[in-house]
């Protein structure tokens, strides 16, 4: 449970979740729900604003590319069997749309967000890669949990949980994560010293938190409190929301950049 609870905090707290909402009254209509998406796969037909309500709706987006001079463009919204749907235009790994989402109705105008929203698109990620990536860095917090509360009761760790937990972070982390970013965004590792992707950097500071408490258990040596700063660092990581600082794309100058 607990472990579930910083991963749902995680993904739901991000850049990158989906702004939702339901029974939402807007322009004199109740709308049942909608999704504006925050990240999108490049040509993945998932970059699909979706608005529900039983009375027939005009909507529009208004997008420009993140951080640009451009001019906003006007996406004028289709309606059909309940929905009012349209779709954002591609953009290339890492890069950015920032929009407006416009519903209307006989009684007036409204727009759903209080601001506008950005999202992010990235490459088709395999499922070998995401899937293994995923289920790795899940066991690393199941692990360090588990092993933060046999230490919180004074029991000693079991000798191999340690080693196991480590082997997580590093396959899942250093191995499966830079390969999913790779196919993401074309670069495999942007954190230090060579970048300053936030994700990339939690990765590397929960390494440097294990290392000392997997030596102490190795050696045999006096391990609590070496176990209590591993896990103290790794629950401060995984409550600063994922995907925070990533890889953006610079229009101006045609590349990827981190820590924005």
């Amino acid at each position: 449970m607990i472990t579930l609870g910083f991963a749902v905090f995680q993904r739901a707290t991000g850049p990158t979740y989906p702004v939702k909402g339901s029974r939402v009254q807007a322009a004199g209509a109740e709308l049942s729900s909608y999704r504006l998406p925050r990240s999108c796969t490049v040509a993945g037909g998932d970059c699909v604003i979706k608005i529900k309500s039983a009375q027939p709706l005009q909507g529009y987006l208004l997008w420009k590319r993140y951080k640009t001079p451009d001019e906003p463009q006007r996406l004028d919204l289709g309606y059909n069997n309940g929905w009012l749907f349209g779709s954002l235009p591609d953009q290339p790994p890492a890069g950015k749309l920032e929009y407006r989402t416009f519903v209307r109705t006989a009684q007036g105008e409204t727009e759903l967000t209080a601001k506008p929203l950005v999202t992010r698109f990235k490459g088709a990620v395999p499922g070998w890669v995401l899937i293994p990536h995923i289920v790795l860095m899940f066991l690393f917090m199941l692990f360090s949990v588990r092993i933060s509360l046999t230490s919180a009761f004074g029991a000693a760790p079991v000798r191999h949980s340690v080693p196991a937990t480590v082997g997580f972070l590093l396959l899942g982390g250093f191995v499966f994560g830079p390969i999913t970013q790779h196919y993401a965004f074309g670069q495999a590792w942007t954190g230090f010293p060579f970048g300053y992707d936030l994700t990339d950097n939690k990765t590397l500071l929960m390494l440097f938190a294990w290392l000392p408490a997997l030596w102490a258990v190795l050696k045999e040596r006096p391990a609590r409190l070496w176990l209590n700063i591993a896990f103290a660092v790794t629950a401060a990581v995984y409550l600063v929301p994922h995907s925070m600082y990533g890889s953006e794309l610079d229009y101006k100058k045609g590349e990827v950049v981190t820590g924005k």
